[in-house]
């Protein structure tokens, strides 16, 4: 990626459409921020690149402070040190939507103006900055974590959730305009994408015996490491133990391919779940005979028994098994 010319030389190579696309991208987080409506009706494109030069300061703070905290470190990398090709690979849905806000350009290779970067790098460095962006990706992690246990949260419930949080009503704003949520909201619900059966759906909605979790567990479901304090789980890393050479640093390995993919990223439906597990399984692991592969199989479903389920409303099969 090279850091080249001024910003304005950038705008100058964008359709009128594009730049007020920008424009309204301020004032969305404009809507957000309190700051004022820019107007920008019947503007000729010169006068419309002007206005975008005026506004990129505030614009970009604003945008720098609706990131994710991974989001806000690879924008970082990027601004403060040469990137190679891999970095930009594993990056990409950032990249684009760099792309697509029209920071970066992509002309024989990726583009970053030299005043904008000079701009990121004075934001980046700001500590009031920094802070919000971490209070904020917990924000981010605690929402992420109500969709894993529910799959569908009422509006109703969630205002109970966030209750007492300092600037909630920015909440439901901020989650709108998120670009990686993996839920939709309306006026009822906020309900994961995965979702498509409306009985499914309404059936969900309808039961609002939601088990209650701490926002320290929302956001250990959030970040994916929930399951690091379930007793089925720590006995599967044991049985690894005992069979293989299995080292703690391997543990990280196992969540990503094997235990989040299962317990976090499936819909909730058993004989699927089960299926795309037993492959990947079969995929990662050599077996001399069914019997590991068999056990593997129990272990990681005994840990699933012990986590959230959509169906329960957040409740795991042991505890609804308890109570009947």
């Amino acid at each position: 990626m090279n850091i080249f010319g001024e910003y304005v030389d950038y705008l100058q190579k964008l359709s009128k459409d594009k730049l007020q696309a920008i424009i309204d991208d301020y004032n969305e987080l404009g809507s957000i921020y309190n700051l004022d409506v820019v107007n920008t009706k019947k503007l000729k494109k010169d006068d419309l690149i002007k206005k975008v030069d005026e506004l990129k300061s505030d614009y970009f703070k604003y945008w720098i402070m609706s990131l994710d905290l991974d989001d806000f470190n690879v924008l970082k990398q990027l601004t403060f040190k040469k990137v190679n090709d891999e970095f930009l690979h594993e990056n990409r849905d950032f990249i684009n939507y760099l792309l697509e806000k029209s920071i970066l350009f992509q002309e024989q290779e990726l583009m970053m103006a030299w005043d904008i970067n000079a701009l990121f790098k004075s934001l980046i460095k700001n500590k009031d900055v920094i802070k919000y962006v971490k209070t904020w990706n917990k924000i981010y992690k605690l929402v992420d974590g109500i969709i894993v246990a529910y799959g569908v949260v009422s509006k109703k419930y969630f205002d109970i959730i966030i209750e007492g949080m300092e600037d909630k009503e920015q909440i439901i704003p901020k989650l709108e305009y998120y670009y990686k949520k993996e839920y939709v909201i309306d006026n009822k619900k906020i309900m994961s994408n995965k979702l498509t059966s409306k009985k499914r759906i309404n059936s969900y909605v309808k039961n609002d015996k939601y088990k209650m979790f701490t926002n320290k567990e929302f956001g250990e479901l959030g970040n994916s490491t929930y399951h690091h304090g379930i007793k089925s789980y720590k006995k599967f890393i044991k049985m690894l133990k005992n069979n293989y050479v299995f080292r703690n640093s391997d543990i990280e390995f196992v969540d990503k391919n094997i235990v989040i993919p299962y317990l976090y990223n499936s819909l909730n439906e058993e004989d699927e779940a089960r299926k795309s597990l037993e492959e990947t399984i079969v995929t990662l692991f050599e077996f001399k005979g069914d019997k590991l592969k068999q056990k593997m199989l129990e272990e990681v479903m005994k840990i699933r028994d012990e986590f959230p389920l959509w169906e329960y409303r957040g409740f795991t099969k042991l505890e609804v098994g308890n109570e009947e």
